[in-house]
């Protein structure tokens, strides 16, 4: 209830006065809600409505328009504070053309007037006979658009391969490649310690797939997961594709006269999964042959080795790609041969996205960027 006094001043006003939380009158002495109960009233003061009166079209205001506003000072610091914070759009290329020129034989690649540099400050230049690489590696820096992207291999994976074989190139011709160097230590004799030139690197490095070689790694016929009735099993696949790939070995890799063919040990997966220990024969031919490749190929069987985890995939996809004229083995046919238990596991439950497809898709890049590496075509010299 409203208090005396409060009654005593709502019966003296000449008019009754409104709540201004629930619009009633409160001449009337009804009892309020227990939120509503104040000491005073209140009134509510209203005014009538000042409408804008809008100025004709038709540009019929005399004198000239006003000035732009002008931010405060406190605005401008707070402003740039904001921009400084948003990250700066990409710096643009400091070149604007890239070309080709024919130099001593070879094609050199020129960012306008300038030569791209290897790591060992070498011009990147590639042979008159490989013009694939040649153009490819113009398309592969004329479609960069800032000059950080020179600086992440993804974004020049060609120029990365490309440098790696003209380092060795020059390295070798250059003999500054050495086998020994004298160590000496404080209070002891100097010796000799065994430092390896980077094409017995590359060599040992590639040998180590052969004994885990994907090509040679057999599932075992039970358990696992069967292809739908009529198609063939995991296993059924992997043996076709590992003879066929022995099968080529045994006929494109030399030997010495009157010797076997070479011969390879699958592991089969009824027995566990373990390496298939080569023989040393086998070991030895091969690290022969590879010792002889030349810096392209050899760079490019490295290269196809690490994506393939396959030496005699990586070895056919090289030997039959050095000559473009007659490829009988291509870049999809490595790609299935050394992926075949994932496309296999695709076919029965599904291909997972940014995943199997970013795989797929990188695989074969790299494989084609090996193709490139290693092929030579025989044409006339270009005029310089």
């Amino acid at each position: 209830m409203i208090k005396r006094k409060s009654i005593s001043l709502l019966r003296a006003s000449r008019q009754p006065s409104l709540c201004w939380r629930c619009t009633t009158s409160l001449a009337t002495f009804r009892p309020l809600p227990l939120a509503h109960r104040i000491a005073a009233p209140r009134q509510i003061h209203t005014t009538h409505s000042n409408y804008a009166n809008p100025l004709p079209l038709g540009g019929t205001v005399d004198g000239p328009p006003p000035d732009p506003p002008v931010p405060q000072p406190e605005y401008i610091t707070r402003n740039r504070l904001r921009q400084a914070a948003i990250p700066k759009p990409r710096t643009e290329r400091f070149w604007e053309d890239v070309h080709l020129k024919v130099v001593d034989g070879r094609y050199q690649i020129l960012l306008d007037a300038r030569s791209i540099k290897t790591s060992a400050k070498n011009d990147v230049s590639v042979p008159v006979n490989k013009p694939l690489l040649a153009y490819a590696l113009q398309v592969e820096w004329a479609t960069m658009r800032n000059s950080k992207e020179a600086l992440k291999s993804h974004f020049i994976p060609l120029t990365s391969l490309t440098s790696r074989a003209i380092d060795l190139e020059v390295a070798e011709k250059d003999s500054a490649s050495v086998e020994t160097i004298e160590a000496t230590s404080e209070g002891e004799e100097g010796g000799e310690v065994d430092v390896r030139n980077t094409r017995e690197q590359i060599t040992d490095f590639v040998m180590g797939y052969l004994d885990t070689d994907t090509v040679f790694m057999i599932s075992p016929t039970r358990g696992g997961h069967l292809a739908a009735a009529g198609e063939k099993q995991l296993r059924d696949r992997q043996l076709d594709v590992a003879h066929d790939i022995i099968e080529w070995a045994q006929e494109n890799i030399p030997v010495p006269k009157g010797e076997d063919k070479l011969d390879f040990v699958l592991s089969d997966g009824d027995h566990g999964i373990l390496p298939s220990s080569q023989s040393d024969r086998t070991k030895q031919i091969l690290r022969d042959m590879i010792s002889k490749f030349s810096a392209w190929e050899l760079v490019g069987l490295e290269c196809a080795v690490i994506l393939s985890k396959s030496l005699l995939v990586a070895l056919r996809l090289v030997m039959e790609n050095r000559k473009t004229a007659d490829i009988k083995w291509d870049v999809e046919d490595a790609a299935k041969a050394c992926n075949l238990e994932t496309d296999f596991q695709i076919e029965q439950w599904g291909l997972v996205e940014d995943t199997h497809d970013v795989g797929h898709a990188d695989l074969r890049r790299g494989l084609g960027a090996v193709v490139l590496l290693v092929s030579e075509l025989n044409i006339p010299l270009p005029e310089q």
